[in-house]
């Protein structure tokens, strides 16, 4: 049974909802929607905070708009002024891109969850499974039959097999903030997508020379060390299996020509890096407490809020849904809630 969304002002899941969806009031957001073109500004506003209600709530939007429509104490505490039906919220997120949504989502978390940025950032990168909902149980559904659809057969460690794509997530270790996201179909190999996922942070000028990086053991390549040094000058830790990894990696990195010009500042620089990366392998059992912080945020996305399975079965649908739930866990972390033990507690409310 459904639960009646009933407001009260003394309810803490209330009162978080409540500031999550003041953001919407701002004048940063109107700014960014503006600059993303998705207009009109207004009615996008009021159709965000009914889609953030229901994703909070796990519902779903055509429920939830009908409880705004019985009870007027909800949109007058979260300032709508007009109600739409189900499908006219559908038909108008339909408008934009999913690339417009991931850049307005992306810089309004930056504005919201700003801190001052100098000196080294540490971000954390881990990938979560998202499964679509399919019944693969009642009826076989082949690799085959999935070639033209955006979802793809996967492998989960703690889940098995799934249909479905795997998110990948950067958060700044010190906010909890997102501050880059991908969707891959299926489940790509982690390796494989280290030099894509770097080269997402670089250009949207999240890493800069010097930052601090923590990969999954997932991603453990010694060419992946090389390429995090040499490309893109960045101290990365990405934990180790296997025996000797140390040995392996050292013996893998090499400096071109380039390093050796302009007196030899490079190459002190790149030789300082490596030795840096190199006695932090060695001690990598100090850092297994960092990878929880991104663990705890993928548990929020999908016991908190509405990513245990999806139910859109588009490209579009399904990548604007998870941009969505990737927002509403952004602002909750903005509010405070950025310990283990805030987000249990979140998630068993």
């Amino acid at each position: 049974m459904k639960p009646t969304l009933y407001y009260d002002e003394n309810d803490s899941k209330w009162l978080l909802l409540d500031e999550v969806n003041k953001v919407f009031d701002s004048r940063r957001t109107y700014q960014e929607l503006a600059k993303n073109g998705i207009k009109p500004i207004d009615r996008c506003c009021d159709i965000l905070k009914i889609v953030m209600t229901a994703l909070f709530f796990d519902l779903d939007i055509s429920y939830v708009v009908s409880e705004f429509n019985r009870n007027q104490k909800l949109q007058k505490q979260f300032n709508i002024d007009v109600i739409y039906s189900a499908e006219q919220i559908y038909e108008f997120l339909s408008r934009f891109s999913e690339k417009q949504f991931l850049e307005f989502i992306i810089k309004l978390l930056n504005n919201v969850n700003y801190k001052n940025t100098r000196g080294i950032r540490h971000i954390i990168v881990d990938g979560t499974d998202i499964q679509v909902h399919l019944n693969w149980f009642g009826r076989k559904i082949s690799k085959q039959s999935l070639l033209d659809k955006p979802y793809k057969w996967g492998f989960s460690s703690s889940k098995g097999y799934y249909i479905g794509l795997k998110l990948t997530l950067a958060i700044d270790c010190r906010t909890m903030q997102p501050v880059a996201m991908l969707l891959h179909e299926g489940t790509p190999n982690d390796a494989k997508i280290f030099d894509e996922i770097m080269s997402e942070l670089k250009i949207r000028r999240i890493i800069r020379r010097g930052d601090d990086l923590f990969f999954d053991k997932g991603y453990f390549s010694k060419d992946n060390y090389q390429i995090a040094i040499t490309k893109y000058e960045t101290l990365v830790l990405i934990f180790p299996r296997g025996k000797d990894p140390v040995k392996s990696v050292s013996d893998n990195i090499s400096y071109s020509l380039k390093t050796f010009t302009d007196e030899g500042r490079d190459k002190e620089f790149y030789e300082e890096l490596t030795k840096k990366t190199l006695e932090r392998l060695k001690n990598w059992d100090k850092y297994k407490g960092l990878r929880s912080k991104i663990e705890d945020f993928n548990k929020l996305l999908k016991v908190g809020l509405s990513l245990s399975k999806v139910h859109r079965y588009t490209k579009q649908s399904i990548h604007k849904f998870v941009w969505l739930n990737v927002l509403l866990g952004g602002l909750i972390t903005s509010c405070g809630f950025r310990t283990k033990k805030e987000i249990q507690r979140l998630t068993e409310m």
